[in-house]
């Protein structure tokens, strides 16, 4: 399966003729919009600064301790045989603390477990990035189309308007009947003033996204594709691979080199030194040598490892219940994509025909003289209701589909293969 589900329904870029943008309006794709997300993205921006972070951390990690140089003048300044510098001894020594128990090998597998943490958290604000900048560029697709519909809501609200009239001109119809068609015709002219002005805002909350203004009129989609939808067990077995649950494999692993590593610390390092003694009383020079090692008579760390250990413990717990929580998320989301299938397959299938045809048969009524005024709004009201659910319908399909996507860590994509002239009717 591909690595996006919406890819197969919203990514095929429309293919547009060379036009003045007074004759066609500024098309923008989901392909252009994510690519404008990852490049000017707030949080995304912030990255590649921690990832240096992480990878000063490991060349910290990898750091050994420096030897020590030690000069001790003794018997200096004193009285007697001291006086002076005649009985000086002078020692030079060299030191170097040699770390026991892997300790740099411990530090270093932490500092690299910790460095793909932050490519983990980096993958998971890219997905919900790319997820925030689709679910907006669906919304704007959403309110295109409703623009359409608000638009031949209108148009045949005006045709009836105008039969009425004529009616009304040859004294078959009462003043009450026009203005209840002037009342509906008024309605939805103000719903159509509001859509398109909710479109407009939409615009500009994609645009957002990466933080400029909107230089595009209208987005390129079809609401109306519906992707084919996995098998259960396939949703499942990506899940498994989600950037959400690898960042949990991630911070197991984290704790489990925190605990390798505070059992190394508390096993005590040894330091060797070395260096020559000069006795000026005897004019006699020597080797210095030595060993320290502190004695761990009780363990340094103790309560830091129950710590750590409580720690292993509840991540392990927490990915449990992640892993169990993100599964029934799954399920419920495939079982709410069939639903929705099969409740847009129905209403354009089932419901607006039989509305459509009503509508027709109802306008073939009232113009032979058989049907009332009444009726026949009551037929329009009935088809523009189901056009109305189809586009919500579709639009629910689509964003469910998205938050699966989200859930199993899918990139999130959208295609169009709508011609450029209904776009250009959908802005009107």
């Amino acid at each position: 399966m591909r690595m996006s589900l919406l890819l197969s329904v919203l990514l095929t870029a429309t293919s547009y003729s060379a036009a003045t943008a007074a004759e066609q309006p500024q098309l923008i794709t989901l392909t252009q919009a994510l690519q404008r997300t990852l490049q000017h993205d707030t949080t995304l921006q912030t990255f590649p600064y921690q990832l240096r972070m992480a990878e000063a951390q490991q060349l910290q990690a990898a750091i050994r301790p420096n030897p020590e140089l030690d000069v001790s003048l003794e018997n200096v300044l004193g009285t007697g045989k001291q006086q002076g510098v005649k009985a000086a001894e002078l020692t030079l020594s060299l030191s170097q603390q040699i770390e026991l128990g892997q300790k740099r090998e411990r530090r270093l597998e932490l500092a690299q477990h910790q460095s793909q943490l932050q490519r983990d958290n980096y993958e998971l604000a890219r997905l919900d990035a790319l997820a925030e900048t689709t679910l907006h560029f669906v919304e704007l697709l959403t309110w295109q189309q409703l623009q359409h519909w608000a638009s031949t809501k209108v148009s045949r609200n005006q045709v009836l308007l105008t039969m009425a009239q004529n009616r009304s001109n040859a004294g078959n119809l009462l003043d009450a009947d026009i203005s209840r068609v002037k009342l509906h015709l008024i309605q939805s002219q103000i719903e159509q003033a509001d859509i398109r002005q909710t479109a407009q805002d939409r615009r500009y909350r994609l645009a957002a996204r990466w933080h400029a203004a909107p230089d595009f009129t209208v987005v390129a989609g079809d609401l109306s594709q519906l992707p084919s939808i996995p098998a259960l067990p396939d949703l499942l077995n990506q899940l498994q691979h989600s950037a959400a649950l690898k960042r949990y494999l991630s911070l197991q692993r984290i704790a489990d080199s925190q605990l390798r590593l505070t059992r190394a610390n508390s096993q005590a390092d040894v330091r060797v030194l070395a260096g020559i003694k000069r006795n000026q009383a005897n004019n006699d020079t020597g080797l210095v040598l030595g060993l320290s090692m502190p004695l761990t008579l009780t363990d340094p760390n103790l309560g830091r490892l129950q710590a750590q250990a409580a720690d292993q413990a509840l991540l392990a717990r927490q990915q449990q219940l992640a892993n169990s929580e993100l599964s029934l998320l799954v399920q419920q989301q495939w079982q709410t994509l069939q639903h929705l299938r099969a409740e847009t397959e129905a209403i354009a299938n089932l419901l607006l025909p039989e509305a459509k045809k009503l509508q027709h048969a109802s306008l073939k009524s009232y113009q032979q003289g058989q049907l009332d005024l009444l009726s026949l709004m009551s037929a329009e009201e009935e088809l523009a209701q189901a056009e109305y659910d189809l586009i919500k319908s579709q639009r629910r399909f689509h964003l469910t589909l998205l938050e699966l996507e989200r859930l199993t860590g899918q990139p999130v994509t959208l295609t169009t293969s709508a011609p450029v002239a209904a776009l250009e009717n959908a802005y009107e």
